[in-house]
């Protein structure tokens, strides 16, 4: 038991302590997305069910003799290629800065790929591990449940996630993670061959041996494509609330292991109750967690400036509920022992299929992340399914409280839709054929799913008023959640969402005096507005208006050249894109030139819209650069072309989350080398959760510059307020008097540790 124990926890550790790990390695490479993270998953998911199906093939194929010698020589040909890779790489996990993507292209296919040379085969070794080590487990000590080792293995996961952020990455950078990693790889390659060598030698039963598990009451001859179908339907939206959730968190905060690892922490928490012991799951606590929850995260999405507190609480306790749900159920249709690789490699296609549609399909066919709607109201449709299938559940009970506790679940939602102002929206006609439907639907399911019942369960009137509650709650979170998209489409002309994120192009008459105006939004942050009156269309606005910091920047600078006479032009770099504002302040003679790494983006500001024309009116000479601008960088100064700006912009912030990639000091090692040496850099740090400027600060300090801090706020109706760092050598520019009567100095010592790409928190400046 000790020996097996060891080897599934050491694998499920390593298996979860290599996903942040590799994530964060490979995140600068691809603009600091946080879909980076969800493509990765996606990567973990589908090697994870490759690794379950090469457990079920070999556990029901071979004797286990040949088990033992197949997963040896395995184990032992992934040592030997990855001993050879550390002769190429640094070390045998993180490859070389030569599979660094050359363009913004196929993101999803490059970061696949890269995945699969560097961790796929480690990473497929360890996948099979659980199943195989449960099965070899259960033929070698017969009248023991293998399902707790499942648990173990969790837990295992569980330990993984939780040190990394709090424990592994503050104290070890990436390339000592990784070479230790690689050292714990080996230790757990020499415990399966224990276990491998105690199997092979083992006798061989003419059958597998049978697991007294009293809780698995379903026999491999019982098990029919229902079962199957519901194995995996439940795995899918587990998979799918993780993923979602996740989208949902990062994209407004940061790209950042810790709110990765917050939502899979609590879906692997999840596994671990549920399969330690089935009498942890608790139909009535956790379905009514689960509606709670639901109503509260409903609250959250539609009640504005929710803190990040209220958003993190409330989102998590939906997908922890939700998959204890979903987990809970599937453990109680499980098989016994003998069909165990089965089962787990059904639980793996709905995790794939889960993780495909996140990252893969949605992406392609929404326009928004609606995915986080489907995921809830499929976990309830489902639900609602597996009780009517099961006579033994509440929903066939003669229980008056429940009933109360259905329909006043039913009667909270319209409540919520009338206080986020959209119950006008629900009693719509269009909206109405939805509910019509909706109940049609569930009555036909309903009646199908009755049948073959016992008629003293199927007759009782109080069991019949209770599942019409549920249909009706499961109808009103449909139009809730139908609601939510539209109202989300609301005055939108343009909506697109790609790897990098949501964009939408708004329409608007009442922002200042009247005049009509384009905004484009990534997600919920306004990233630029232009008025259409010939007036006020070639004025900057939104964060780049009068006294902000880069105009305060862009008019020193003017000013300096009018006092020494100089006649050349202004050259001025851009990380991000957003309508072109900053165009707008160039004149004749000046240079341009934008970084943007989000082809979307680009269609909208210079070619394809026409709603904003910063660009095409501009005096300046322009270039915009796609692809992720520090890679463009590096790119240009290796081949001995710096720009040699005088001023170098970086606002490249989609929502409120940061790449934090280009706030490291070999982000800022570059900047300077791309920067004359009297530049400026200036950054935009407007953010509603983090405050940068102890980051800034600490990178100040770390290469001896001078910097100051500017704050103001739009005179419109928007009343945006933006905040700027101005830093650079000398204080030529900095000093004068209109930008230090306009800007507060820092603090002279550095109060947090020094960012780099190997080391980056996010704790210490949360607001």
């Amino acid at each position: 038991m000790l020996t097996y124990a060891v080897a599934i926890f050491l694998s499920a550790f390593l298996l979860f302590q290599v996903q942040p790990m590799i994530a964060k390695y490979i995140l600068p490479w691809f603009g600091g997305t946080a879909a980076v993270w969800t493509t990765c998953l996606l990567f973990f998911q589908l090697l994870l069910l490759a690794g379950y199906g090469y457990s079920h093939f070999v556990g029901s194929r071979l004797r286990p003799r040949g088990q033992a010698l197949v997963h040896a020589a395995a184990i032992l040909a992934c040592v030997i290629v990855m001993l050879a890779l550390s002769f190429i790489w640094s070390t045998p996990i993180t490859p070389g800065p030569e599979w660094k993507p050359q363009n913004a292209e196929f993101p999803i296919v490059k970061i696949l790929a890269l995945l699969f040379v560097s961790i796929g085969f480690p990473y497929f070794i360890l996948s099979t591990t659980g199943p195989l080590l449960q099965a070899w487990f259960a033929r070698s000590q017969p009248g023991t449940s293998p399902y707790r080792l499942y648990s173990l293995s969790n837990l295992g996961s569980l330990i993984a996630l939780v040190a990394y952020p709090f424990v592994v990455e503050p104290a070890l950078n990436l390339t000592t993670q990784a070479l230790i990693w690689s050292a714990l790889f080996i230790c757990f390659s020499i415990s399966i061959w224990i276990c491998a060598r105690q199997i092979g030698r083992a006798a061989e039963p003419d059958t597998p041996a049978k697991s007294p598990d009293e809780s698995a009451k379903i026999l491999p001859e019982e098990i029919s494509a229902v079962q199957y179908a519901l194995w995996i339907s439940l795995a899918a939206c587990g998979s799918v609330m993780l993923l979602a959730t996740t989208n949902q968190i990062s994209q407004e905060v940061a790209p950042v292991p810790f709110l990765w690892i917050l939502p899979l922490v609590l879906y692997l928490l999840s596994f671990i109750i549920c399969f330690d012991n089935e009498q942890w799951y608790r139909r009535e606590i956790f379905h009514s967690l689960f509606a709670v929850a639901v109503v509260g995260s409903c609250a959250t999405v539609y009640l504005p400036n929710a803190s990040i507190g209220v958003q993190i609480i409330t989102f998590s306790l939906l997908l922890f509920s939700a998959c204890m749900v979903c987990h809970g159920e599937l453990v109680r249709l499980r098989p016994a022992a003998e069909h165990l690789t089965a089962f787990y490699l059904m639980v793996a296609v709905g995790g794939a299929l889960g993780g495909i549609f996140v990252a893969a399909i949605a992406p392609h066919i929404f326009s928004g992340y609606w995915e986080f709607y489907i995921g809830v109201w499929a976990c309830a449709a489902l639900l609602f399914v597996v009780l009517l299938r099961d006579p033994e559940s509440w929903i066939h009970r003669d229980t008056i409280g429940l009933v109360l506790a259905v329909f006043g679940c039913a009667l909270a939602l319209p409540l919520l839709l009338s206080l986020s102002q959209l119950h006008d929206r629900m009693l719509s006609w269009r909206n109405a054929e939805y509910v019509i439907a909706g109940l049609a639907m569930l009555t036909i399911v309903a009646i199908t799913a009755r049948r073959g019942q016992p008629a003293g369960k199927s007759n009782r009137r109080p069991g019949r008023m209770i599942q019409l509650g549920v249909a009706l709650s499961l109808v009103m979170l449909g139009v809730l959640s139908i609601s939510a998209v539209t109202s989300s489409v609301g005055r939108r002309i343009v909506a697109e969402r790609n790897f990098y994120g949501t964009l939408a192009v708004v329409s608007r008459d009442d922002i200042d005096a009247n005049n009509h105006a384009y905004l484009l939004y990534h997600g919920q942050i306004l990233h630029g507005l232009q008025f259409t009156s010939p007036d006020k269309r070639n004025v900057p606005t939104a964060y780049y208006g009068r006294d902000s910091g880069i105009d305060l920047l862009i008019r020193g600078f003017l000013r300096r050249s009018a006092s020494d006479g100089s006649a050349s032009g202004l050259r001025v770099g851009v990380v991000g894109l957003g309508v072109g504002t900053l165009a707008a302040y160039g004149r004749a003679g000046d240079f341009y030139c934008f970084y943007e790494i989000n082809p979307e983006v680009i269609d909208l500001a210079a070619a394809k819209s026409g709603f904003f024309t910063y660009l095409r009116d501009s005096k300046a000479r322009e270039l915009i650069v796609p692809g992720d601008a520090r890679l463009s960088m590096e790119h240009e100064i290796a081949r001995g072309e710096p720009r040699n700006f005088d001023v170098l912009v970086i606002d490249a912030f989609s929502g409120d989350s940061i790449p934090v990639h280009l706030l490291t000091r070999e982000a800022f090692e570059i900047y300077w080398r791309e920067l004359k040496p009297n530049g400026v850099l200036a950054i935009h740090i407007s953010n509603r959760y983090l405050d940068l400027r102890p980051v800034l600060r600490s990178l100040a300090v770390n290469f001896g510059l001078h910097f100051v801090w500017v704050h103001a706020s739009t005179k419109d109706q928007l009343r945006r307020e933006n905040d700027w760092v101005l830093l650079a050598r000398d204080d030529g520019i900095l000093g004068q008097d209109e930008i230090a009567k306009n800007s507060t100095p820092f603090q002279a010592q550095a109060s947090l540790p020094l960012w780099t790409d190997d080391r980056t928190s996010l704790f210490q400046i949360l607001k």
